[in-house]
């Protein structure tokens, strides 16, 4: 080591291959200038010890003399430095090992098992062996097939030790494991523990219930801190099946994805699936979309059935949020195991599944066969579609040849109150889409127009002659659009009803911004705390051209999804073309979420787009701003095509939160729809008497709520009473596990009405991780391709491990070192002051 290397390590300062620069400071706030303070502090005190060992000490030797006075001068003065507080600032340059972490899929489609696995034969085709690194214990199924999940574990085993070793030298290994929908879980566990049977039964499960690579990969770049990795190896079957699109945050890793496939390619597969509109209405035509998809099976013919049928005595309207699990965004499907018999055998009218809607055989000609089959449902409630394909011989995966949906069958509409100063074009444009809306109509559409003459809001029906309404009229409505219009216009009991309505009822609001009255001044009224952005009072719009800018969060709300892929999606947005103005805010509430936003123009922090369209959960409620009014652009070239499309599936998204119609003032729910064996149910019920008060025990005869569970036909019609507790006033919630698969009635009855209330939901053993058997190579691709990453197979990953670039990164750091507080100053003060006394005893010096 050399002189200087010595000197930093002296002063704990870590070794580094350059040192950039060297400062010193002064940490002492009560001086303004040290070095001149220090240079006459070491004036006075070598004249007064020069003149103390010349005056005052006889020393026989004027060097020994001159001696003394360096080394007593050099203690003094250290000690005026101490005072000074000298501190060193260092700055290094390092050169520091990439990181490298694997991303290992544990969710259960991992403990499928491919036909390509043989009985015995790990994951690179060779049978294990005493002669190899390790023996392995027998893994896989009863038949010695090995699941995708140990696959994967064999194939680290069978990597070189000195390959591993290497690996671990060049990099800071990290894993994690993709187990859940929202990101990852890191694991304290390295490359080498990754071959161990012991570390892998503990650490990886292959139960995850859904694959959201998109969230993984958000996720990753939240935890790479400061420095990226030098590189990411994701190994899994890429069925990705949940969440945001993972192509949409792969660019923002700024880290190349290395994409390691596991799973067949090339699969025997048949699916069904089924496309249900988020409600429907009595006695109307509705369409059922299915469709049929297949691998391997080109050319076949299979018979497909589709049955619908009536959730029995089903009144409740809180099935609607049946819809949202089962229309919107289609991520979870009810499809038991497909009995060996179901596939030969025709049901019968009277069977469970319902009436025969439609029976066909259908020739595979394509990967993907269609049907539309037409559907009048004949009562309101809950309507139960079964769709199902005969079970092909050498089907890798048969849980999906079945597949059920439910959605809400209506007797009522959609209540919409838009709420303007004077008519605009969105105001009109918008009335006209509802006038049209089968879920809507001119039943459902209320406005309340300003500007209107006196004579039309009386006569017209479509006009609402005044906002002061009362409770009961007000909160039948589902969805509040409150457009250009002043403030002073809607009373305050009445905001104080839009925000009740919103936080405690579920309803939805949208704030639709015009160019005559600032949003800000909603900021002293009871509807401030709805909006998504905090807008200051006086804020005048901001005129500028511009595009605006959907963000990658924008995929995760139907309503700005207006193509059935990204291209046509685009095409829809750039149909909106430049708008030139909009009204700027100070932030964004924390809960909010920005949908489109300003290319340029930043919030009051500097870093944060613009909103133009945010949306924000409050209370039960969600409300929507849209920070200008004229999304009508979106009709310049396609008409009512993506406009009709944008607006529908908003109201549609706030309308199926809320319970619908006059019975929303007594409401049964479920907290999901769909369960697994095994899962908690929490049941809640809301309560309000005609005027929307809520209900408290005193207003209940017996004083208590109670609920019968009604368990599945297979359990013996059982049922099972669940009391339900008052949690705050027209709040009542009741909690119970549920095992057997099949589908459960909860029935409550109405104090009030002495109607029997219902809601239901189904349990199963069926993971949506199943639905999908191969490997979803294209994706795997184009990960890899869109990172700057290669793509891999399993077999492939010691190919991949010895072509990975170890280029060290290289890494500045700045180091402060007090040197008052360190052993070179102690050292020298110490020293100085002994090396004196040593020469005073010597010299026999008093």
């Amino acid at each position: 080591m050399n002189v200087a290397g010595f000197f930093w390590q002296f002063l704990g300062i870590p070794q580094a291959e350059q040192v950039e620069s060297v400062d010193l400071y002064w940490g002492a706030s009560w001086v303004r200038a040290p070095w001149l303070l220090l240079g006459l502090a070491i004036i006075v005190v070598t004249v007064g010890v020069a003149a103390y060992y010349g005056r005052w000490q006889y020393v026989p030797s004027r060097r020994l003399r001159m001696t003394l006075v360096v080394i007593r001068t050099l203690a003094l003065a250290a000690l005026v430095g101490i005072l000074l507080q000298p501190t060193l600032v260092v700055k290094l340059q390092r050169l520091n090992r990439p990181g490298l972490w694997f991303v290992i899929d544990d969710t259960e489609s991992m403990s499928l098992v491919d036909r390509g696995s043989e009985p015995g034969e790990n994951a690179l085709g060779v049978a294990p062996s005493s002669g190899g690194r390790r023996l392995l214990p027998p893994a896989g199924n009863s038949e010695g097939q090995l699941t995708r999940s140990e696959r994967v574990r064999q194939t680290f085993a069978a990597l070189d030790p000195e390959l591993v070793g290497q690996v671990e030298n060049a990099f800071r290994v990290r894993v994690f494991r993709l187990h859940r929908g929202d990101g990852v879980d890191p694991l304290t566990v390295n490359l080498e523990d990754l071959a161990r049977q012991e570390q892998w039964t503990s650490q990886f499960t292959a139960d995850g219930p859904v694959t959201a690579l998109g969230a993984a990969l958000l996720d990753l770049n939240r935890k790479r801190g400061a420095t990226p990795p030098g590189a990411i190896v994701l190994v899994s079957d890429f069925n990705h099946n949940a969440g945001i699109a993972p192509e949409t945050v792969a660019a923002q890793l700024q880290t190349p994805l290395y994409c390691v496939g596991v799973g067949d390619v090339q699969t025997h597969d048949l699916a069904v699936d089924v496309q249900l509109p988020p409600m429907m209405k009595k006695d109307e035509k509705s369409v059922v979309t299915v469709a049929v998809r297949q691998e391997g099976f080109t050319g076949q013919e299979v018979t497909l059935r589709v049955f619908a049928r009536q959730a029995e005595d089903n009144q409740s309207p809180s099935a609607v949020s049946s819809a949202a699990s089962s229309s919107v965004g289609n991520e979870e499907s009810i499809s038991p195991h497909l009995p060996t018999s179901a596939a030969a055998t025709e049901p019968k009218m009277n069977d469970p599944v319902g009436e025969v809607i439609l029976q066909e055989v259908i020739r595979l000609s394509g990967p993907v066969v269609h049907r539309e089959v037409p559907y009048v449902p004949k009562a309101a409630g809950q309507l139960v579609i079964t769709a199902e394909v005969d079970r092909l011989p050498q089907e890798t995966l048969t849980e999906n040849n079945r597949i059920v949906r439910d959605t809400y069958v209506r007797e009522y509409y959609v209540r919409v109150l838009f709420i303007e100063d004077e008519p605009s074009w969105e105001w009109r444009f918008i009335k006209e889409v509802f006038h049209r809306d089968p879920l809507v109509g001119p039943e459902g559409f209320r406005t309340y127009l300003r500007s209107a003459d006196a004579r039309v809001r009386v006569e017209n029906p479509l006009f609402l002659p005044t906002l002061a309404l009362p409770r009961r009229d007000f909160f039948t409505y589902d969805v509040v659009i409150i457009g250009d219009i002043p403030a002073s216009a809607i009373s305050r009991s009445m905001m104080e009803m839009i925000r009740e309505f919103v936080t405690e009822l579920g309803g939805g609001v949208v704030f639709s911004v015009g160019p005559r009255f600032s949003p800000g001044q909603w900021a002293d009224t009871p509807l401030n705390d709805l909006l998504p952005v905090e807008i200051a009072p006086l804020t005048r719009l901001r005129e500028s051209s511009f595009h605006p800018q959907r963000t990658p969060e924008a995929d995760l709300f139907d309503f700005m999804v207006l193509g059935p892929n990204a291209e046509e999606n685009g095409r829809a947005w750039d149909n909106l073309g430049k708008v030139v103005w909009y009204y700027p805010v100070v932030r964004v509430r924390p809960l909010a979420t920005v949908l489109l936003a300003h290319p340029r123009d930043t919030c009051a922090d500097g870093r944060t787009p613009q909103p133009l369209i945010a949306a924000q959960k409050v209370g039960r409620g969600e409300v929507i701003y849209v920070g200008f009014n004229e999304l009508w652009r979106l009709r310049r070239k396609y008409g009512d095509l993506y406009y009709r499309q944008f607006w529908g599936q908003l109201i549609h998204r706030l309308a199926i939160q809320h319970a619908l119609g006059a019975d929303k003032r007594f409401v049964a729910r479920s907290d999901r729809k769909q369960y697994r064996s095994g899962d908690e149910v929490r049941f809640s019920v809301e309560a309000y008497n005609a005027d929307y008060r809520p209900l408290t025990e005193d207003q209940i005869p017996g004083g208590q709520l109670e609920a019968f569970l009604h368990l599945p036909a297979g359990t013996g019609g059982q049922t099972r009473k669940i009391p339900l507790t008052l949690l705050r006033p027209g709040q009542f919630e009741g909690r119970t596990t549920v095992f057997a698969p099949g589908e459960y009635r909860l029935e409550v009855h109405d104090p009030l009405t002495n109607r029997i209330v219902e809601t239901s939901f189904k349990v199963s053993s069926q993971s949506i991780e199943k639905q999908q058997a191969r490997r979803n190579r294209e994706l795997q691709d184009r990960l890899a391709s869109l990172t700057g990453g290669q793509s891999y197979d399993l077999p492939q990953l010691a190919e991949l491990l010895r072509n990975l670039p170890q280029r060290r990164e290289k890494e500045t750091e700045i180091v402060q070192v007090e040197l008052w507080n360190t052993w070179l100053f102690f050292g020298l003060v110490v020293g100085a002051l002994l090396v004196e006394w040593a020469l005073r005893k010597w010299l026999y010096l008093r």
